[in-house]
């Protein structure tokens, strides 16, 4: 699999969808002196005091967004499908912060994200939760600092299936696009079958999960092959459009939509050797979380320049049934963290005596304090 880096180098602007939408996706070159003269203006308003607390002899150093600018690489799945990264590109937030970030392409899972972290190719990583903790319990040397996003995992059948609940799938085929098994498996299998485990089944031995591209998805339904079809936006939406397919579950509803499904980490190398660096990052993906949060017109005007198959109020119907008001860190990060250990618990990829708080101290650290 070939990685490219790109880098990222915008200038400030305002919000807007319209310049949003006209903004050109190539990158776009930044002097060095107006990065870190526009960084220090945003330290100073930010007002935050944060402090390293990485497990280490210098965890009660108080740090603060210091000025200085600095490179990093970023590894996310499918990062030109991602609002929150694209915003923070197209309206110079990472500039802001003094960062250049460096947004590794051709990564299609968190999982590819994940290997990069591991070899070295990458500071940081956004991944998704239920990936991240079975490669912490492996020995993965990194640290959780922020979680973002409700989520956008969908279970979907035909609109005349006799499917009515999950409990119905016993015995039947779910499509997906990666049908890998155990704690590597996809974090759209993994969100279901704690779903499933919860209504009392095995979704290991209950349920049979098929490899299938999601553009075959239609004729896998049509032909019975399988009876669902399970995936994340923006893909499963369109599929769910196209073939006006009929929702059976999903992340984004109920107490699933108040809780994180994404977390940003950093190497602990990096966060021990720099951890201003890490405040920096952790500050400019608030921001952009919340930019998007409060702007989903402008989100949607600039995920659309990447979607071809979608137009903008498709774009924006989907961003509305997304939970993009979620960004945590500190105390309540660690105590999702916890909640997502528990779920890993229910279906055997950890241990039921490891005590899911301290997992999460563990695998969790605080680099801000608002």
């Amino acid at each position: 699999m070939a990685v490219r880096q790109r880098s990222v180098q915008h200038p400030p602007a305002r919000v807007s969808p319209k310049g949003l939408a006209m903004a050109a996706p190539t990158p776009l070159k930044v002097s060095r002196r107006a990065i870190i003269g526009g960084g220090i203006g945003t330290a100073v308003v930010a007002g935050l005091v944060v402090r390293n607390q990485f497990r280490h002899p210098h965890r009660d150093k108080t740090s603060r967004p210091d000025g200085r600018y600095r490179r990093m690489t970023l590894a996310c799945p499918h990062p030109a499908h991602d609002p929150v990264l694209i915003v923070a590109q197209r309206q110079g937030i990472f500039a802001r912060y003094n960062l250049d970030i460096r947004i590794l392409d051709g990564l299609a899972s968190g999982q590819e994200a994940l290997d990069q972290l591991h070899l070295g190719g990458a500071d940081a990583v956004i991944a998704p939760v239920l990936s991240w903790l079975p490669r912490l319990m492996d020995g993965l040397d990194a640290r959780l600092v922020g979680g973002l996003q409700s989520g956008s995992a969908r279970l979907l059948i035909a609109r005349k299936s006799p499917i009515k609940r999950i409990e119905d799938l016993y015995r039947k085929s779910i499509g997906i696009p990666d049908a890998s098994s155990g704690p590597h498996a996809s974090a759209d299998r993994l969100f279901f079958s704690v779903m499933m485990r919860r209504k009392g089944m095995d979704p290991n031995r209950d349920v049979n999960w098929v490899q299938v591209p999601p553009a075959d998805f239609g004729d896998a339904l049509a032909g019975r092959r399988v009876q669902a079809v399970v995936g994340h936006d923006p893909v499963i939406w369109q599929v769910r459009e196209s073939l006006h397919l009929t929702e059976l579950a999903s992340s984004t509803t109920g107490s699933y939509g108040t809780r994180i499904v994404r977390a940003l980490g950093l190497r602990a190398d990096v966060l021990k050797a720099d951890p201003a660096a890490a405040v920096a990052l952790v500050l400019a993906i608030q921001e952009a979380a919340r930019t998007v949060a409060l702007h989903l017109d402008v989100a949607a005007n600039v995920l659309a320049d990447q979607l071809p198959d979608m137009d903008l109020a498709a774009v924006e119907r989907m961003l509305h049934a997304e939970g993009h008001g979620v960004h945590l860190i500190g105390r309540e990060l660690r105590e999702q963290v916890a909640q997502y250990v528990d779920e890993l618990k229910l279906i055997g990829l950890i241990p039921d005596e490891q005590d899911s708080a301290k997992l999460a101290r563990r695998f969790c650290d605080t680099v801000v304090h608002a």
